[in-house]
């Protein structure tokens, strides 16, 4: 093929023919910028098709982690409404200096105890920050959506913390009044689910006593002003926890979409 072009480049100049050359000239020219802008087109479409192949992979990973997210959330809310209403249980009883069955108040104080906190599933999100292949993400509602779900993990975070100090100071207080261990047998208890056997012999044997100590801390302010704490900051967590899971719908719903895209 160069060989041709030579040859005729060369027969127009014995010729004497140069406006006809510096036609074909012109034109060689620009059948070669033609050829180097195909070869960077097709150049520049080879690595938008790599970095689509990347993005399917980081979008199928980041459904996978918001869906895990999802079911996690459904949990955190579920026990989130039972600590609610264990709260209220207890509030109820306060007011009407009412220990009530010692059970069903050692479960409802089971309950507000034991504390279980949302973690977010966040690997994939942070390799893309780290790998810089979040900033170059083409959906760029895509990108505001995730960079404001990351903000309520933040505030679910923030929250968690705040409930942490509270319940600090709520389990020392009821420490100071309620022998709690009593109330159990740890051997026949399945400490790691949280399922504990009463010890209903010492309980009917001494009710007296234990009544005593609960109508006791019914008249700490500590202790009544964290019910009432309790019951504020969970009404609220669920709300947050709601707000989430509705973000997540809405990013899983773009993910989809993008994952039919090829």
């Amino acid at each position: 093929m160069l060989r041709f072009f030579r040859s005729i480049r060369q027969r127009l100049l014995t010729e004497n023919k140069f406006s006809k050359y510096l036609l074909y000239a012109l034109g060689e020219i620009a059948l070669v910028m033609i050829g180097i802008l195909l070869a960077l087109q097709v150049n520049n479409w080879n690595e938008e098709r790599k970095q689509r192949q990347v993005e399917i992979k980081y979008f199928g990973n980041l459904k996978n982690d918001l869906q895990a997210d999802i079911t996690r959330l459904d949990y955190m809310i579920e026990v989130a409404h039972k600590k609610v209403d264990a709260s209220r249980n207890v509030k109820r009883k306060t007011d009407r200096d009412s220990t009530g069955s010692l059970y069903n108040f050692s479960n409802d104080l089971l309950l507000l105890f034991f504390v279980d906190e949302f973690r977010p599933n966040d690997n994939t999100y942070n390799e893309m920050k780290s790998s810089g292949n979040f900033s170059t993400l083409r959906n760029d509602e895509l990108k505001l959506k995730l960079m404001n779900l990351r903000k309520s993990y933040i505030e679910i975070e923030a929250l968690q913390e705040h409930m942490r100090y509270d319940f600090n100071v709520f389990l020392e207080d009821f420490e100071k009044y309620v022998d709690w261990g009593r109330y159990f047998i740890l051997p026949k208890s399945n400490v790691p689910k949280l399922e504990f056997a009463y010890d209903s012999i010492y309980i009917e044997s001494h009710i007296d006593g234990m009544e005593k100590e609960i109508r006791e801390l019914f008249k700490s302010k500590v202790f009544l002003n964290n019910i009432f704490l309790l019951e504020i900051n969970y009404t609220y967590d669920i709300d947050l926890l709601q707000k989430t899971k509705t973000q997540i719908h809405e990013i899983i719903e773009i993910l989809e979409l993008e994952q039919r895209i090829k």
